[in-house]
């Protein structure tokens, strides 16, 4: 397309008033948030209608204003000078007017290239076939940001009257390239504080002031499985157990981040959407506005249940030890002393009269020795347990035999006992050792059923062997279950507290893992799963 024939403002009053309209225009488009890339194009457009040219381009320094860079550029041809170059200033023609905010006319180009021969930017745009070039500052509060470049394929095209009525026009340029930096430089912050939010596989999520989520990172979507359009607006109790909830717990942790401004490393069980407790570390940070009025937190979490399992596993095992080791010398002081004291009473019940009423008393004393004796095995069993001697053997054969040493118990007529799932299972594991633990959950469960009830063993098998023991008795309360594998501990008023503890220990022997389920009023289950 030519450059339009009108020769600037001087050509009469049509043109100042178009430049009016055009600028009113402009206001406009900023006002409304246009980019500068709209606005640019319309300045393209519309300006030919008053100054000539076939390119025009904008360019920006940088932040230390040593390089110039095109942000923007439109011509009716190839451009070689395009968006994206970027050149230093010093020592160019173009210095001085950026520091002194002058502009410039060169109405032949290739004579100033043969002036300036080091100049690529000249050197290219004149082999774009450019002959003219009208270069004028864009200021900002006085100080240039960049420059505006017009060009034509004529030569001495451009004359003051053009430079005086671009000045207002530009000013307005500057304005838009101003605020486009600005909203660039916010768009990239917003962007690399996204990114850190978003790629952190630590839950962070902003809690407004009346307790609610307004931020859900996607750290908090791996830890609690909640997508954003879950969580956002709904309280952040949602993340508690209902006990925890009803307590006030969560208000707590509020008080004490409003009274301190922030609260470290506070850890506490939290839900899960599919109902999983985890235990949870957080560092919340109470958050202001520019006032300083307090307008929520900040808070970033971490799963650490599995580095709680360790350390408790680590504090099991150091517990272990010493019990085991004492223990061992307990047990060994006994169980002699013991054989001594069991060989003479039953000398004595044996001198004595079939009808002496001290019988009686005889095999009160024998009884509590037999008591001291199975507590003292228990011990050694503990102490020292078996290295596993693996053999292939039948599942269910295994379970009906340990069944069949208790169905003689008083209550066992009681309980209905049944197997699903093991018919033809080989299960590889030592027959003896786990004969032991499967006497001592059903010895739990008739326990629990002392009106009778069903006992269940149920097995399963995928990469491992599982096998779940359930009985439908009163179940067990929170504070006992977390206790139930602890060595000694029994809520029994006969029994050494040992017999689950030897349990775990069989199992964890076979590479394997048993934990127990329970609910008052729900009944029991106590899950074994050994690797095949």
């Amino acid at each position: 397309m030519a450059p339009s024939d009108a020769s600037g403002p001087a050509a009469g009053p049509w043109v100042l008033r178009g430049g009016y309209q055009l600028l009113n225009e402009i206001t406009r488009e900023l006002n409304l948030g246009a980019t500068l890339e709209e606005i640019f194009s319309h300045l393209y457009e519309r300006l030919r209608d008053y100054v000539p040219y076939h390119r025009i381009a904008i360019a920006l320094l940088d932040g230390k204003r040593e390089n110039l860079s095109i942000l923007a550029g439109r011509s009716d041809d190839r451009m070689l000078l395009s968006k994206g170059y970027t050149d230093a200033i010093e020592g160019t023609s173009l210095e001085p007017l950026l520091r002194e905010g002058r502009t410039r006319i060169l109405n032949d180009l290739e004579e100033h290239l043969r002036r300036n021969p080091g100049s690529e930017a000249t050197r290219l745009i004149v082999k774009e076939g450019m002959r003219s070039s009208l270069t004028l500052p864009l200021l900002v509060d006085g100080k240039p940001i960049g420059v505006m470049f017009f060009s034509s394929r004529d030569r001495d095209v451009y004359t003051p009257a053009h430079e005086e009525f671009l000045r207002g026009i530009v000013d307005h340029v500057a304005v838009a390239v101003e605020r486009t930096s600005l909203l660039d430089a916010l768009r990239e912050k917003t962007e690399y504080v996204e990114s850190i939010l978003n790629g952190s596989a630590e839950a962070i999520i902003v809690e407004s002031s009346d307790g609610r989520i307004r931020t859900w990172n996607e750290g908090a979507r791996r830890i609690y499985g909640y997508g954003p359009e879950e969580a956002i607006g709904r309280p952040l109790e949602m993340l508690l157990p209902e006990d925890l909830a009803r307590s006030g717990a969560m208000d707590s942790v509020r008080d004490r981040v409003r009274a301190e401004g922030f609260v470290k490393d506070d850890e506490g069980v939290h839900l899960t959407r599919d109902g999983r407790r985890i235990w949870v570390s957080q560092t919340s940070t109470l958050l202001r506005d520019r006032e300083g009025k307090a307008i929520g937190r900040s808070i970033v979490q971490r799963d650490v249940t599995q580095l709680r399992k360790l350390q408790e596993d680590l504090v099991h095992t150091r517990s272990l030890a010493a019990v085991g080791e004492l223990a061992a010398t307990v047990a060994h002081e006994i169980k002699n002393p013991l054989a001594g004291i069991s060989g003479a009473i039953q000398v004595l019940a044996d001198a004595m009269p079939p009808d002496d009423p001290r019988r009686e008393v005889i095999r009160q004393i024998i009884d509590q020795i037999r008591r001291l004796d199975n507590t003292v095995r228990d011990l050694l069993s503990f102490a020292r347990p078996a290295t596993p001697s693996l053999r292939d053997v039948d599942l269910e054969e295994g379970l009906r035999r340990a069944w069949a040493l208790l169905a003689s118990q008083p209550g066992a007529a009681r309980v209905r006992f049944s197997i699903e799932g093991a018919e033809g299972i080989r299960a590889r594991w030592d027959p003896q050792l786990m004969h032991q633990v499967w006497l001592n959950l059903f010895q739990n469960a008739l326990e629990a059923m002392p009106q009778g009830g069903t006992l269940r063993a149920r097995a399963s098998r995928g990469s491992d062997l599982r096998i779940e023991v359930r009985d439908t008795g009163g179940g067990i309360d929170g504070p006992v279950l977390e206790k139930m594998f602890r060595p000694f501990f029994s809520t029994k008023t006969r029994g050494t507290g040992l017999g689950l503890a030897i349990s775990r220990r069989i199992v964890e022997a076979h590479g394997g893992w048993i934990r127990v389920e329970s609910a008052p009023g729900r009944g029991t289950s106590f899950f074994v799963e050994i690797p095949q």
